[in-house]
């Protein structure tokens, strides 16, 4: 991609008198110090206190004033870059003003402080990093800490829709609802019984053991749109498909016939649980074959933990028994892999009776307490199996760590247990001090969840998408256990996240991104409030949930319309950029739709990022967040009512 000089915010050499739209210094503060009412202090106060007393306080005021008077951009404008109404809700200016995605810097263009295997730019504190009230990093106005709520989800009963609302979400809803019945139509027609549809050529393919992954992610979801006839058949189809295969990989031989522990679980186990539940409180005749099939995948993924640490799970079982590493991570096991199937084993053991589930989890749970990481409450990504040891790691709420996190949380909400809500507060807590980093302009619009290395100490501000689903995790974190700053990080990063949707050219976010310190620039690039450049180091779109998760869990637990407009948003994109004569498809370059389409539905693509958004426009009645939590992949899992500390 080229640069175009015109681009408001684009960096020169020098500062331009007719105003660049995101300067990145301030006015000193001698310029403006007339204009400000603190300045007014009375002359007796300055004769009982004397002269010193009046030094200090002008100190003070003056230090105040830099901080919250002094303004942070030069364009003429009467209206405040963000503004706050009486419910808190924060109101901002629109993007198009905010600057723009950069490209990736070439080579010559690398920093000082080094680059990092990526070819990423490695720097050192690159936002302002401020002070919470307990001294650790975290959000400017850190706020008390709240009573927990009795309830997750916000009162639509006391705020109800308007007829106009009521209208729009209908339509919505209803748009949302044929994006599902044509990605599924042209998967059933071309691909099933395949796991997913190559949905450019309409060709099936098998990358997740040939159980028909699509087929049985999507029940749940046609459930929740009423889609009840294609939920049926479906159903039928995928149980008669398992009595086939009894759970061994489809047209592989055995030596290459390995099921994936994660897999097995998020995708397969989930969704059988998922759907149990779903014609249960529905007063459907529960298929029994459902739990029957769940209690046989189980069992075949229990064998996962006899291997030398039977307290975690072997990433791959084969037909023999013989269990093996994961060879992408150099027989090293991730964080996510070996901690997120709490909520499916333990709900499991709820349906079955049968404890032996909900007892592997919970020795996982002890061993994996048990660790001492060099960061208390921050996990290595990966680690060996054998001993759990990382000398030296890095550290994520990302990719290979995400529902770790995200399970302790939701263990508790399930569960009761309150060794898994102090893990995941002693995560979060180190979350606030490792991981995050703000706007320094406008302290906390804008968040940035980063990588931590150990080795180096050093905070790596690359973001991928899977950690969009962050936002949504601590605003459930907030309402459950109290934690109002939590609620506050969560916003500024949920701003983050649609940030990298709305300043691209499709309006879809990419895969990964990565921000710069603006003291860090080199050459042309553009700015984004951070203040940051942002650059594109994977492209790609792949139909990924965590945004639209994040976005109806905001919703649903504050009602501000705005998180509606934003996923409305990215319907609109979807339908603009990724629609094909079969489905729907993966794009190769979010900043250039003409780059083409990778042909390429996955399953989470249904399984996920329509539903959520199908729900954030549904009565907020369906799917209560106080009834139910969401698995990592997007299933559903009952709980009995919110556990209190």
């Amino acid at each position: 991609m080229g640069f175009d000089t015109d681009v408001p915010g684009s960096s020169s050499s020098s500062l331009s008198n007719n105003a660049p739209l995101l300067p990145t210094h301030r006015l000193p503060l001698a310029s403006s110090i007339q204009s400000s009412v603190f300045y007014m202090v009375p002359a007796h106060y300055i004769r009982r206190r004397g002269v010193l007393l009046f030094l200090l306080c002008m100190a003070a005021i003056s230090f105040l004033h830099y901080l919250y008077l002094t303004p942070s951009h030069s364009f003429s404008s009467s209206r405040p870059l963000a503004q706050e109404d009486d419910d808190g809700n924060v109101d901002y200016l629109d993007y198009s003003l905010l600057g723009q995605i950069r490209e990736r810097p070439q080579g010559g263009a690398a920093p000082v402080n080094g680059i990092d295997n990526d070819g990423f730019e490695v720097v050192k504190e690159p936002f302002m990093a401020f002070k919470g009230k307990d001294g650790r990093k975290g959000h400017a106005k850190a706020g008390t800490e709240e009573e927990p709520a009795t309830t997750i989800q916000f009162d639509f009963v006391a705020h109800p829709w308007s007829s106009a609302q009521e209208q729009q979400n209908k339509d919505r809803q209803s748009k949302v609802r044929g994006m599902i019945e044509h990605a599924w139509k042209g998967y059933i027609q071309h691909a099933s019984p395949h796991d997913e549809l190559r949905s450019v050529t309409g060709q099936g393919i098998d990358p997740l053991h040939g159980w028909g992954a699509t087929l049985v992610e999507g029940l749940d979801t046609l459930w929740l749109a009423g889609l009840r006839d294609e939920y049926r058949e479906a159903k039928t189809k995928f149980l008669d498909m398992v009595q086939e295969h009894q759970w061994k990989v489809v047209g592989v031989e055995d030596d290459k016939a390995d099921v994936r522990f994660f897999d097995g679980v998020v995708r397969y186990l989930g969704s059988l649980l998922s759907i149990a539940e779903l014609e249960e409180r529905e007063g459907e005749e529960t298929d029994p074959r459902i739990l029957g099939a769940a209690i046989g995948l189980a069992d075949r993924l229990l064998l996962a933990f006899k291997g030398v640490n039977r307290a975690l799970p072997a990433s791959r079982i084969f037909p023999n028994g013989t269990l093996a590493a994961n060879e992408a991570l150099s027989g090293k096991v991730s964080l996510a892999e070996v901690g997120t199937f709490q909520l499916e084993f333990r709900k499991l053991s709820q349906l079955s009776n049968d404890p032996k589930y909900s007892a592997v989890a919970q020795d996982n749970f002890h061993y994996m307490s048990s660790l001492n990481p060099r960061i208390t409450g921050l996990f290595p990504a990966y680690f060996d199996q054998e001993s759990g040891a990382a000398k030296n790691y890095v550290a994520s709420f990302g990719s290979l760590s995400d529902s770790f996190y995200e399970y302790l949380l939701k263990t508790f909400i399930l569960t009761g247990d309150t060794n898994f809500r102090d893990q995941y507060e002693a995560s979060i807590e180190a979350m606030h001090k490792h991981l995050l980093s703000y706007n320094s302009k406008n302290a906390g619009q804008y968040a940035v969840l980063g990588i931590y290395d150990t080795a180096t100490e050093t905070l790596v501000p690359k973001m991928d998408h899977i950690s969009c689903f962050a936002p949504g995790l601590l605003v459930l974190g907030a309402r459950v256990l109290g934690r109002s700053k939590d609620m506050a990080i969560a916003q500024a990063l949920m701003e983050t996240c649609v940030l990298s949707y709305k300043n691209s050219e499709t309006g879809l976010g990419a895969d990964e991104i990565a921000f710069l310190a603006t003291e860090h620039r080199r050459g042309k690039e553009f700015e984004m409030p951070m203040p940051s450049g942002f650059y594109l180091i994977d492209p790609e779109y792949v139909l990924r949930p965590e945004t639209v998760e994040s976005l109806f869990i905001l919703y649903r637990t504050t009602g501000n319309i705005k998180y509606q407009e934003y996923a409305w948003s990215i319907v609109e994109a979807i339908e603009k950029n990724c629609k094909t004569q079969f489905a729907y498809s993966a794009l190769a370059n979010v900043m250039d739709a003409s780059e083409g389409m990778t042909d390429h539905m996955p399953s989470h693509f249904v399984a996920e990022t329509l539903k959520y958004l199908y729900l954030i426009f549904s009565p907020p009645e369906q799917v209560s967040l106080d009834e139910y939590l969401f698995t990592t992949q997007g299933h559903l899992v009952r709980f009995s009512k919110v556990k209190q500390q």
